[in-house]
C-alpha cells in the first residue's frame, strides 16, 4: 500500500479554495507515480474529509475554507484509497410518461424509483432524479433554453414512490409556504423487524423528539435523537399489518428532517428491514433485501395556482409487495 507525504506550497497570490489548489497539485503528483491515475473533484473531497489534509500542521476537513499565500499544506496521500472508486449500484432510469403521476403547467409529480438518487451527488458522473426530470422537459419541445425544474423536497436514495418538482419558477413561493406551513401531508409504508420482545406496537402511535446528525465528517451520513439542540422531529404512525417477523406500518411525517422515518423507528426498536444504516436486516430467509423498504405512498398539497387539495398516490413498486407477500403480510 503506497502513502505519499506530500508538502504543497501553492503559487498562489489571494486567498483561494483547498480543493481548487488540491485540484491543481495533485494531478501533477500523480503523473510521477503512475501516469495513468487520474483525479478527480470528488476524489479530492473525499480526501480532505477523511483528515488526510493539514495546513500548517492543523488538520483540515473543509473543502472550501480559503487558503492564503504562504500557507503550507500537508497531504497524507494513500494511492491505493485514493484511486478506488465504488460503483454505485444505482438503477439505470429514464423518465417516461409511465412514471408521470401528475403533470399540468406549473408542477411535475413523478414515481421515483428506489436505488436512484433524487439529485446530483460529488461523484459528477452519477446520474440522478432531476436530471432525468431536465431531460424529459427537454425532450417535450425545442427551447431556446433548458426548461426549468425547480427540486422542492427529496426522497432518500433507496426511498420510492411519489416526489414533487415545480415547472415554473412562479410557483416555488406558494409550494415552500405550504411546506412551512406544514399542510402538506405525506404517507408512507414501511416494512419493519419485529422488536427484540416479539411485542407488536399499538394500533396507532407518535414519535416526538429533537434529532440531529451523530455520525462523524467524512463518514457516511447518520442521524439520531439528541438531548441537546437538533431540530424538532415529529411522526406520526399506524400499524397496517404484523406477520411473523415483520411488520407493515403507515408513517405519517409532520416534519421534514434528513432519515426522520428511518430514525424514528430504529429508535422504538422496529428498524426498517433492508436498511443496515440504522439496525435493518439486509436478507430475509437467506434472500438479500437490496434497498430500505420505505415507500412515498402519497402527497396532499394544495395546488399552487388553484390552491385546490391535490392527492396524489404512488403504486407499491414490485420489490415491495414482493417481500410483504412473503412475509406475509397484507397492504389492502
Amino acid at each position: 500500500m503506497a502513502i505519499h507525504d506530500l508538502q504543497i506550497k501553492p503559487a498562489i497570490t489571494k486567498p483561494s479554495r483547498l480543493d481548487l489548489i488540491l485540484a491543481e497539485e495533485i494531478p501533477a503528483v500523480l503523473k510521477k507515480i503512475d501516469p495513468k491515475a487520474l483525479s478527480s473533484k470528488s476524489k479530492i473531497r473525499r480526501l480532505i474529509l477523511a483528515g488526510a489534509v493539514s495546513l500548517n500542521n492543523r488538520q483540515e476537513r473543509r473543502p472550501a475554507l480559503l487558503v492564503f499565500p504562504g500557507t503550507k499544506i500537508n497531504v497524507t496521500l494513500n494511492i491505493e484509497k485514493f484511486l478506488f472508486e465504488k460503483t454505485p449500484d444505482d438503477v439505470s432510469f429514464e423518465l417516461t410518461q409511465e412514471n408521470i403521476l401528475f403533470e399540468d403547467e406549473s408542477i411535475l409529480l413523478v414515481n421515483k424509483p428506489a436505488r436512484f438518487p433524487t439529485e446530483a451527488t460529488i461523484v459528477v458522473t452519477r446520474d440522478n432524479l432531476h436530471s432525468a426530470v431536465k431531460r424529459y422537459l427537454n425532450s417535450k419541445g425545442t427551447f431556446r433554453n433548458q426548461p426549468y425544474s425547480g427540486l422542492l423536497h427529496r426522497l432518500d436514495r433507496d426511498t420510492s414512490g411519489v416526489i414533487l418538482f415545480s415547472k415554473t419558477r412562479t410557483v416555488n413561493a406558494s409550494i415552500h409556504d405550504s411546506f412551512l406551513r406544514k399542510i402538506v401531508q405525506k404517507e408512507y409504508l414501511a416494512i419493519t423487524t419485529l422488536p427484540t420482545n416479539q411485542k407488536h406496537p399499538e394500533s396507532n402511535f407518535s414519535v416526538k423528539d429533537h434529532i440531529a446528525r451523530i455520525s462523524p465528517k467524512g463518514a457516511p451520513g447518520k442521524w439520531g435523537e439528541v438531548s441537546n439542540g437538533g431540530d424538532e422531529a415529529h411522526t406520526d404512525f399506524a400499524l397496517v399489518d404484523a406477520g411473523k417477523t415483520l411488520l407493515l406500518i403507515r408513517a405519517f411525517p409532520r416534519t421534514g428532517r434528513t432519515h426522520q422515518i428511518r430514525v424514528h423507528l430504529s429508535g422504538i426498536g422496529l428498524p426498517i428491514i433492508g436498511d443496515p444504516l440504522y439496525g435493518g436486516k439486509t436478507d430475509l430467509s437467506g434472500k438479500p433485501v437490496l434497498r430500505a423498504m420505505l415507500h412515498a405512498a402519497s402527497i396532499t398539497i394544495p395546488h399552487p395556482v388553484t390552491g385546490k387539495p391535490l392527492t396524489v398516490s404512488a403504486p407499491l413498486p414490485k420489490d415491495f409487495t414482493a417481500l410483504a407477500s412473503s412475509a406475509g403480510l397484507s397492504i389492502s
